[in-house]
């Protein structure tokens, strides 16, 4: 089964199977596990397997995403609509808004998608990542076909966290916890995936057994040198060396985002020294300090502070 292939998490994948192998499996499961953790590839097992018993090439094309996705454009209601994907079974949903904000047009578009198209032998499964990013208005569309749902119909909902769920959503759903592995065991799955296994076992490390995390940063070319340029940065902090910080965080002044991404990245360098993390320049006291200033920092860039302000004492207070 394609539950299998996710790292850990033994619990939630004996659940699934035994729902999976009764066909007694709710129509609405909700994943809840923070960013980097797989909830949003759990899902996709779980809708392989439900779409696809025998796995085959649609059950690993779904597993890559290469599903139907709905679509839309912020401030236009009419918009919403299904695009057509390698696997048809499937439908995606991923908030367009801004900050990832779930459109009334996106939830709309798959709903008439899954009340006005056949089912496949096995039904339809749809995916809705990251559903803490609904509002009233986009939730309220949802709860409309989750309550009386097209039969063979699975909702499979990915959360951040449960409590930032709105309840009439949660309360629709089964809910299960995506844990994180331990760092040996994320570099472990990650080097099958072709990671190199210096860089596996290091940014395993760094982000605490976060699979996703960890291949999004080995994998991605961009991510890779952000998080090389947060151990620089930290490298700097342990050397109490200001101007090297100054240095380096003034290629962010002026990109808010790039910043926030930035100091994300740090603060997990931070935190992975105070766990006794090897590949982490900072430890004891001065990891400590710097975990203070990286949330104090991503905290003023969040309240619309000046970011070139913001970097200046961070580098300021760093040296």
């Amino acid at each position: 089964m394609m539950i299998d292939r996710l790292a850990g998490n033994s619990a939630l994948k004996d659940s699934v199977r035994l729902m999976l192998e009764s066909r007694r499996l709710t129509h609405s499961v909700l994943l809840v596990g923070e960013t980097g953790l797989g909830a949003g590839y759990a899902a996709r097992c779980v809708a392989a397997d439900y779409l696809y018993p025998a796995g085959g090439a649609p059950a690993e094309a779904l597993l890559r995403g290469e599903c139907c996705r709905a679509v839309g454009k912020a401030g236009d209601r009419s918009s919403g609509r299904v695009e057509t994907g390698i696997v048809r079974e499937a439908i995606s949903v991923t908030g367009m808004g801004t900050g990832g904000r779930y459109l009334v047009s996106q939830v709309k578009a798959m709903r008439t998608e899954i009340f006005n198209t056949s089912l496949s032998a096995e039904g339809r499964a749809v995916l809705l990542y990251h559903v803490e990013r609904m509002n009233e208005e986009s939730a309220n569309a949802l709860l409309k076909v989750m309550e009386e749902p097209p039969e063979g119909v699975l909702f499979l909902l990915t959360a951040d966290s449960l409590a930032g769920v709105l309840p009439t959503i949660r309360s629709r759903c089964v809910s299960f916890a995506v844990a994180p592995v331990s760092p040996e065991e994320c570099a472990k799955w990650c080097i099958g995936q072709g990671v190199d296994k210096k860089q596996a076992q290091l940014y395993s490390q760094l982000f605490d057994g976060h699979i996703g995390t960890v291949l999004a940063a080995a994998q991605d070319d961009a991510r890779r040198e952000q998080v090389e340029k947060a151990l620089t940065l930290a490298k700097a902090a342990a050397a109490q060396d200001s101007y090297a910080a100054a240095v380096l965080l003034a290629g962010y002044e002026k990109d808010k985002a790039a910043a926030a991404a930035l100091l994300g990245d740090f603060r997990a360098v931070a935190a992975a020294g105070l766990r006794g993390c090897g590949g982490a320049p900072l430890t004891g006291d001065a990891a400590r300090r710097a975990l203070s200033l990286a949330d104090a920092a991503i905290q003023r860039l969040g309240a619309q502070v000046n970011p070139k302000i913001v970097l200046s004492v961070l580098a300021a207070k760093l040296g």
